[in-house]
């Protein structure tokens, strides 16, 4: 009690020499909040993107398919299992896919190509890709789940075939009953060049047809789903996994974009460790300024600690009274940056920083950063400035719990 004390009592004493010392740890403070906070809202917003536009949140599939993905590891798409995965309360959304390979040709031009299968309605509402169609139009959203032998493809399979809307495209695939598959289909729409990166030479086609195209009855490959929180995509993806166990679903799987995007979220997190070396750089600026004001305070304060010393106070009084006074100064000041913070973080939240000109993440295009308010942005510049200003108060305190008494009331 009697160091808290002196301690504050040493604070009051010198207010400006606390002022100063107490602003450089809250601008600290601020400056690593803000970054975390964009750093967290930058990652947030590639994320937010690459799923929506592509992979969903969480995906279902025949156990074996990630590992080695087939046409034949499938399983049967209907209103019951559908009914599952929706039983769980954070999903919002439910796509189901099919994949498969085609040599696509128009006249003498030829190339291979993706066959995408899509449920219409479903695919738009999760990924708008209805509102990517540059050239032509998206498949109708009354779709009645019966074969239309229309096609909606990339610009870059458009630009192999010279392909325009209102064309057809003849497709030569494999059925999954050993069968040839060929059929022709009108091109109805063409989507934007953004889209390229993400769906290279891709046919999309109503699930439907792309069903009967491959003659695999009422199969998919994948079941794309989109939760209220992408952060959750791991926890949510478990409680999906028990929800089939318990319908007695034991052939499905479901996996949070992590697995799914493995390399993707792989490089990201590399990206999110370089943080570390700014939370470094701002840590030993604050140790700095911490070590060279605490240093001054005690050269003035020489004296004091003599007179101290030569009544008898012991040395580790000294050196706890001043590393105690540097913590309640570092606390007090974390509590200023914090409020600052929050204050700072909201127009970076509400409005963000557009970027001059869009920038490509995967094939995602990113045309602002928002800041996001999350639990790293202010406990970590809370225990760096705590912790650096008290490793930066040591060498001053222990400077003047050794001193010599006699020197120290000279040298006043």
């Amino acid at each position: 009690m009697i160091l808290f004390k002196m301690a504050m009592r040493n604070l009051m004493k010198q207010k400006r020499r606390s002022f100063f010392t107490a602003i450089s740890m809250i601008i600290g403070f601020v400056l690593l909040s803000i970054s975390l906070g964009l750093a967290e809202g930058g990652y947030g917003n590639i994320i937010k993107s690459f799923t929506k536009a592509q992979t969903g949140h969480i995906q279902v599939h025949q156990k074996e398919y990630l590992d080695k993905p087939g046409i034949y590891k499938n399983f049967v798409w209907n209103k019951d299992l559908e009914k599952v995965l929706r039983s769980v309360d954070e999903v919002e959304k439910v796509a189901p896919r099919l994949f498969s390979g085609a040599l696509a040709f128009v006249d003498t031009k030829t190339t291979a190509a993706s066959v995408k299968g899509i449920d219409v309605k479903a695919e738009a509402d999760m990924t708008d890709i209805d509102k990517k169609v540059e050239k032509g139009s998206y498949f109708s959203l009354e779709d009645k789940g019966e074969p239309k032998y229309e096609a909606v493809i990339t610009d870059s399979l458009a630009q192999a075939l010279k392909l325009d809307v209102g064309q057809e495209i003849v497709l030569i695939s494999q059925g999954a009953d050993g069968s040839i598959a060929n059929d022709k289909f009108k091109v109805i729409g063409i989507l934007s060049k953004d889209m390229d990166s993400l769906e290279n030479r891709t046919v999309f086609l109503p699930l439907a047809t792309a069903q009967e195209f491959i003659s695999i009855g009422d199969k998919v490959h994948e079941a794309a789903i989109m939760i209220k929180d992408y952060r959750k995509s791991v926890t949510e993806a478990s409680e999906i996994n028990k929800a089939l166990f318990s319908a007695g679903i034991k052939d499905l799987r479901s996996e949070p974009w992590e697995i799914v995007e493995q390399q993707f979220y792989t490089s990201m997190v590399a990206d999110k460790e370089g943080n570390f070396i700014v939370i470094f750089i701002i840590a030993l600026i604050v140790a700095v300024g911490v070590l060279n004001t605490v240093l001054m305070s005690i050269l003035e304060r020489m004296r004091e600690y003599g007179v101290m010393k030569a009544m008898g106070t012991t040395p580790g009084f000294i050196f706890n009274s001043i590393v105690i006074e540097t913590f309640i100064l570092s606390i007090l000041s974390s509590v200023g940056g914090f409020l600052l913070s929050l204050l700072a973080t909201w127009p970076l939240k509400t409005i963000g920083i557009s970027y001059p000109e869009p920038i490509s993440v995967g094939g995602i295009f990113i045309e602002y950063m928002n800041s996001e308010y999350v639990a790293e942005a202010f406990y970590i510049p809370f225990v760096v400035i705590v912790i650096s200003s008290v490793i930066a108060s040591l060498v001053p305190a222990f400077k003047a719990s050794v001193a010599n008494p006699v020197k120290s009331m000279r040298s006043y």
